[in-house]
Protein backbone atom coordinates (compact mmCIF):
# COMPACT_ATOMS: atom_id res chain seq x y z
CA UNK A 1 0.00 0.00 0.00
CA UNK A 2 2.62 2.42 0.26
CA UNK A 3 3.67 2.99 -3.22
CA UNK A 4 -0.03 3.31 -4.09
CA UNK A 5 -1.02 6.77 -4.96
CA UNK A 6 -4.09 8.54 -3.21
CA UNK A 7 -6.33 11.22 -4.93
CA UNK A 8 -7.52 14.67 -3.39
CA UNK A 9 -10.02 16.73 -4.98
CA UNK A 10 -8.73 20.17 -6.12
CA UNK A 11 -11.95 21.47 -8.08
CA UNK A 12 -15.61 20.29 -8.14
CA UNK A 13 -16.85 21.93 -11.59
CA UNK A 14 -20.97 22.37 -11.63
CA UNK A 15 -21.60 20.10 -15.04
CA UNK A 16 -25.62 20.69 -15.09
CA UNK A 17 -27.55 19.04 -12.38
CA UNK A 18 -26.73 20.31 -9.23
CA UNK A 19 -28.19 21.93 -6.03
CA UNK A 20 -28.86 26.04 -5.47
CA UNK A 21 -26.74 25.29 -2.26
CA UNK A 22 -24.30 23.37 -3.10
CA UNK A 23 -21.55 25.50 -2.65
CA UNK A 24 -22.31 26.62 0.45
CA UNK A 25 -21.97 23.11 1.72
CA UNK A 26 -18.26 22.32 1.02
CA UNK A 27 -15.44 22.54 2.49
CA UNK A 28 -12.26 25.31 2.20
CA UNK A 29 -10.83 22.97 0.02
CA UNK A 30 -13.18 22.57 -2.57
CA UNK A 31 -13.66 25.18 -4.80
CA UNK A 32 -16.34 25.53 -7.32
CA UNK A 33 -17.48 27.34 -10.41
CA UNK A 34 -20.44 26.94 -12.82
CA UNK A 35 -20.05 25.62 -16.35
CA UNK A 36 -23.33 25.77 -18.49
CA UNK A 37 -25.22 25.87 -15.28
CA UNK A 38 -26.98 29.54 -13.41
CA UNK A 39 -27.06 29.44 -9.98
CA UNK A 40 -27.04 26.17 -9.30
CA UNK A 41 -29.94 25.14 -12.01
CA UNK A 42 -29.89 22.33 -14.43
CA UNK A 43 -30.07 24.35 -17.97
CA UNK A 44 -31.50 21.58 -20.39
CA UNK A 45 -32.03 24.43 -24.08
CA UNK A 46 -30.80 24.72 -27.11
CA UNK A 47 -27.38 26.35 -25.88
CA UNK A 48 -26.56 23.88 -23.08
CA UNK A 49 -24.25 20.97 -23.32
CA UNK A 50 -27.00 18.74 -22.11
CA UNK A 51 -28.85 17.57 -25.06
CA UNK A 52 -31.58 14.64 -25.79
CA UNK A 53 -29.41 11.22 -26.33
CA UNK A 54 -31.88 10.30 -29.09
CA UNK A 55 -31.93 6.46 -28.56
CA UNK A 56 -35.37 5.69 -30.45
CA UNK A 57 -38.02 5.61 -28.48
CA UNK A 58 -37.28 7.95 -26.23
CA UNK A 59 -39.70 8.63 -23.75
CA UNK A 60 -40.14 12.56 -22.07
CA UNK A 61 -37.69 14.51 -20.63
CA UNK A 62 -38.26 17.72 -17.90
CA UNK A 63 -36.54 19.20 -15.59
CA UNK A 64 -38.91 20.47 -12.50
CA UNK A 65 -37.31 21.81 -9.76
CA UNK A 66 -34.24 21.05 -10.31
CA UNK A 67 -35.25 17.60 -11.11
CA UNK A 68 -34.19 15.65 -14.27
CA UNK A 69 -37.38 13.59 -14.95
CA UNK A 70 -36.65 10.59 -17.39
CA UNK A 71 -39.78 9.00 -18.85
CA UNK A 72 -40.63 5.96 -20.07
CA UNK A 73 -38.37 4.99 -22.67
CA UNK A 74 -39.14 1.61 -25.71
CA UNK A 75 -36.11 0.84 -24.52
CA UNK A 76 -33.88 4.10 -23.61
CA UNK A 77 -34.60 7.56 -22.57
CA UNK A 78 -31.72 9.69 -21.32
CA UNK A 79 -29.29 12.61 -21.63
CA UNK A 80 -25.38 13.15 -22.64
CA UNK A 81 -23.20 15.91 -21.54
CA UNK A 82 -21.68 17.35 -25.15
CA UNK A 83 -19.60 19.87 -23.09
CA UNK A 84 -15.95 19.75 -21.55
CA UNK A 85 -15.41 16.75 -19.14
CA UNK A 86 -12.35 15.09 -17.84
CA UNK A 87 -11.09 11.28 -18.85
CA UNK A 88 -9.06 10.35 -16.07
CA UNK A 89 -9.22 11.50 -12.51
CA UNK A 90 -12.32 12.66 -11.21
CA UNK A 91 -15.47 11.82 -9.31
CA UNK A 92 -19.19 12.19 -10.24
CA UNK A 93 -21.80 12.23 -7.62
CA UNK A 94 -25.43 12.32 -8.48
CA UNK A 95 -28.76 11.11 -7.07
CA UNK A 96 -31.20 8.98 -8.62
CA UNK A 97 -34.73 7.05 -8.05
CA UNK A 98 -37.37 4.92 -9.86
CA UNK A 99 -40.60 6.35 -9.94
CA UNK A 100 -42.30 3.35 -12.61
CA UNK A 101 -41.59 0.44 -14.43
CA UNK A 102 -39.20 -1.84 -13.93
CA UNK A 103 -35.38 -1.94 -15.01
CA UNK A 104 -32.03 -0.02 -14.74
CA UNK A 105 -33.19 3.86 -13.65
CA UNK A 106 -29.67 4.65 -14.13
CA UNK A 107 -27.06 3.93 -16.76
CA UNK A 108 -24.39 6.22 -16.09
CA UNK A 109 -21.83 6.64 -19.28
CA UNK A 110 -18.33 7.77 -18.42
CA UNK A 111 -14.95 8.18 -20.20
CA UNK A 112 -11.84 5.92 -18.93
CA UNK A 113 -9.18 8.04 -20.95
CA UNK A 114 -9.79 6.63 -24.54
CA UNK A 115 -12.08 3.72 -23.43
CA UNK A 116 -15.69 4.03 -21.53
CA UNK A 117 -18.00 2.08 -19.24
CA UNK A 118 -21.26 2.11 -17.75
CA UNK A 119 -22.50 1.57 -14.64
CA UNK A 120 -25.89 0.00 -14.01
CA UNK A 121 -28.16 0.33 -11.16
CA UNK A 122 -31.38 -1.79 -10.98
CA UNK A 123 -31.01 -4.01 -14.93
CA UNK A 124 -31.93 -7.07 -16.18
CA UNK A 125 -35.32 -6.84 -13.85
CA UNK A 126 -34.94 -4.64 -11.36
CA UNK A 127 -31.80 -5.31 -9.16
CA UNK A 128 -28.91 -5.86 -11.23
CA UNK A 129 -25.52 -3.90 -10.16
CA UNK A 130 -22.73 -3.54 -12.00
CA UNK A 131 -20.35 -2.34 -14.84
CA UNK A 132 -20.83 -2.86 -18.80
CA UNK A 133 -18.70 -4.17 -20.12
CA UNK A 134 -15.18 -5.28 -19.09
CA UNK A 135 -12.80 -7.71 -21.81
CA UNK A 136 -16.00 -7.44 -23.44
CA UNK A 137 -18.63 -8.87 -20.55
CA UNK A 138 -21.59 -6.93 -19.73
CA UNK A 139 -22.57 -6.34 -15.98
CA UNK A 140 -24.73 -9.60 -15.33
CA UNK A 141 -21.15 -11.63 -16.58
CA UNK A 142 -18.36 -9.90 -14.99
CA UNK A 143 -16.77 -9.52 -11.79
CA UNK A 144 -18.45 -6.33 -10.16
CA UNK A 145 -21.74 -7.75 -10.89
CA UNK A 146 -24.06 -7.95 -7.54
CA UNK A 147 -27.76 -7.96 -7.10
CA UNK A 148 -29.20 -4.92 -4.77
CA UNK A 149 -33.06 -4.56 -3.91
CA UNK A 150 -33.94 -1.09 -5.04
CA UNK A 151 -36.79 0.67 -3.47
CA UNK A 152 -39.40 2.34 -5.99
CA UNK A 153 -39.64 6.25 -5.49
CA UNK A 154 -36.63 6.14 -2.76
CA UNK A 155 -33.26 8.39 -3.91
CA UNK A 156 -29.67 6.75 -3.71
CA UNK A 157 -26.95 8.30 -3.38
CA UNK A 158 -24.38 7.42 -6.66
CA UNK A 159 -20.48 8.25 -6.56
CA UNK A 160 -18.22 7.16 -9.43
CA UNK A 161 -14.47 7.51 -9.69
CA UNK A 162 -12.20 7.41 -12.48
CA UNK A 163 -8.41 7.16 -11.97
CA UNK A 164 -5.36 5.57 -13.62
CA UNK A 165 -5.37 2.54 -11.64
CA UNK A 166 -8.99 2.00 -10.77
CA UNK A 167 -12.79 2.28 -10.89
CA UNK A 168 -14.43 2.65 -7.84
CA UNK A 169 -18.24 2.81 -6.85
CA UNK A 170 -20.30 3.65 -3.85
CA UNK A 171 -23.94 3.64 -3.36
CA UNK A 172 -25.34 5.52 -0.43
CA UNK A 173 -22.50 5.17 2.02
CA UNK A 174 -21.60 1.65 0.55
CA UNK A 175 -18.60 0.77 -1.53
CA UNK A 176 -19.99 -1.82 -4.56
CA UNK A 177 -17.68 -1.76 -7.16
CA UNK A 178 -13.39 -2.06 -6.91
CA UNK A 179 -12.02 -2.90 -10.05
CA UNK A 180 -8.24 -2.62 -11.00
CA UNK A 181 -7.79 -1.14 -14.48
CA UNK A 182 -4.98 -2.92 -15.54
CA UNK A 183 -5.14 -5.73 -17.69
CA UNK A 184 -8.65 -5.09 -18.56
CA UNK A 185 -10.69 -3.67 -21.54
CA UNK A 186 -13.29 -1.65 -20.41
CA UNK A 187 -16.14 -0.43 -23.39
CA UNK A 188 -20.25 -0.23 -23.61
CA UNK A 189 -22.74 -2.28 -24.80
CA UNK A 190 -23.65 -0.99 -28.22
CA UNK A 191 -26.99 0.18 -27.56
CA UNK A 192 -25.22 2.64 -25.05
CA UNK A 193 -23.39 4.10 -27.66
CA UNK A 194 -26.00 7.54 -27.75
CA UNK A 195 -24.70 7.76 -24.27
CA UNK A 196 -21.20 9.32 -25.10
CA UNK A 197 -19.09 10.71 -24.22
CA UNK A 198 -20.70 11.21 -20.72
CA UNK A 199 -24.54 10.29 -20.08
CA UNK A 200 -27.26 9.38 -18.01
CA UNK A 201 -30.06 6.90 -19.44
CA UNK A 202 -32.74 4.44 -17.87
CA UNK A 203 -33.82 1.67 -19.90
CA UNK A 204 -38.08 0.74 -19.52
CA UNK A 205 -38.96 2.65 -16.84
CA UNK A 206 -39.69 6.16 -15.57
CA UNK A 207 -36.58 7.83 -13.43
CA UNK A 208 -35.60 11.04 -11.76
CA UNK A 209 -31.75 12.50 -11.58
CA UNK A 210 -30.74 15.35 -9.28
CA UNK A 211 -27.42 16.63 -7.97
CA UNK A 212 -24.98 15.87 -10.96
CA UNK A 213 -21.40 16.75 -10.07
CA UNK A 214 -18.00 16.08 -11.15
CA UNK A 215 -14.91 16.83 -9.46
CA UNK A 216 -11.00 16.59 -11.04
CA UNK A 217 -9.02 14.57 -8.46
CA UNK A 218 -4.96 15.06 -8.27
CA UNK A 219 -3.01 12.19 -8.08
CA UNK A 220 -0.79 12.63 -4.98
CA UNK A 221 2.48 9.81 -4.31
CA UNK A 222 2.63 8.50 -1.26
Amino acid sequence: MANRPFYRITTAIFVGIVCANFANSQGPQAETKPVAASKGEFVFKADSSWKPSHFGGDGPIEMIDGVLKLGFGDPLTGVRWEGEFPKVNYEVTLQARRTGGFDFFCGLTLPVEDQRCSLVLGGWGGSLVGISCIDGLDASNNETMMIQNFEKDRWYRIRMRVTTDKITAWLDDDEIIDVDRAGHVFDIRGEMEESTPVGVAAFQCESEIKNFVVRELEQVAK
